[in-house]
């Protein structure tokens, strides 16, 4: 996820220099800029998607150790109560 902002800023340059450095016609240009956005935000979509999944698995074994965690420590607690 650290390298998220950075891939962004690449994709925006590159997709201006790209244009600038390719004269076509208006249409086509407006073609290509609504295809290439289109892309960019697929891939930022997906991105954002994966960040979002890495997430939920890390919050999801984090409930999963604490509660194992906290039943050791009410068996203990029970074991030490009736001895």
């Amino acid at each position: 996820m650290k390298s998220l902002p950075g891939i962004l800023v690449g994709l925006a340059v590159g997709a201006v220099v790209g244009l600038l450095l390719a004269p076509e016609s208006g249409k086509k240009t407006r073609k290509r800029i609504s295809s290439e956005s289109d892309s960019f935000f697929k891939d930022l979509q997906d991105q954002l998607q994966t960040g979002l999944d890495n997430i939920k698995g890390q919050y999801n074994e984090y409930v999963d150790t604490a509660a194992s965690k906290t039943l050791d420590v009410v068996k203990q607690a029970k074991r030490k109560a009736n001895s």
